[in-house]
Formats: structure tokens, sequence, C-alpha cells
């Protein structure tokens, strides 16, 4: 799948502010992220991956930073921004979040904001 660069750099931005979401990223987040991002976009997967590492190693932003770049991304570019890829990322960030000790209430809660915003665009 060969997709919008910004838009698989944004879903890496998503992925990050749903593992961070209940305070920390944990080892295991960071390999159900690959994993998870390798089943999901295939060839795209490293630029995910890339933006993923770079956000632990030289950027750390917070949870709402990386939730709000994702959005201006997606809105930026939504002409790119189909339903199929709409439910690719809600997958992708259900899967990440549900992939250590289950769904976290704070995890859920911005999956929900997520959902709820993407389908106003």
């Amino acid at each position: 799948m060969s997709e919008n660069i910004v838009l698989v750099q944004a879903l890496a931005e998503l992925a990050y502010s749903i593992a961070l979401a209940d305070g920390e990223l944990e080892e295991k987040e960071k390999k159900a992220f690959n994993q998870i991002i390798e089943s999901e976009l295939g060839k795209s997967a490293w630029t995910a991956k890339n933006r993923f590492a770079i956000l632990e190693e030289r950027i750390t932003p917070n949870v709402e930073q990386s939730y709000k770049f994702a959005m201006f991304a997606i809105k930026m570019n939504k002409k790119d921004f189909s339903p199929a890829m709409k439910q690719k990322y809600i997958n992708v960030i259900e899967r990440i979040a549900a992939s250590i000790e289950g769904l976290r209430n704070t995890e859920k809660t911005l999956i929900d904001r997520f959902k709820k915003e993407v389908e106003m665009i």
C-alpha cells in the first residue's frame, strides 16, 4: 500500500499518543506498534516506524501534542484520507491500545475522540 507520507507519519503520531496515553511508553507497546504497522501498512511501514522512533528518541512530545499533530496532518491531507484509510487508522490504534493489558480508559477516551473528530472530516 503506497500512501501519502504525511498521513503515514500522522498515523505514527496518533499511535504514539495512544501508547503514551497511560503515562509511559512500554517496550511491549513499541514491539506491538512495529508488528501491527507491518501487518497493516506493508511497504509504507518504514515511514511510520521511522516517525515513531524519532518521536521517542528525539522529540518526545506529550500525548496532546502528538494527537494534535496527527489531526492537523489528516485535515491538511483530507483529500487522500479515504474511508478505507480512516478505518485502517482506527484498526491500528485500537490494536495498539489493546496489545498491552487490554484497553485502558485513557486510551479509550483518546480513541473515541479520534473517531468523533474523523467523522467530521
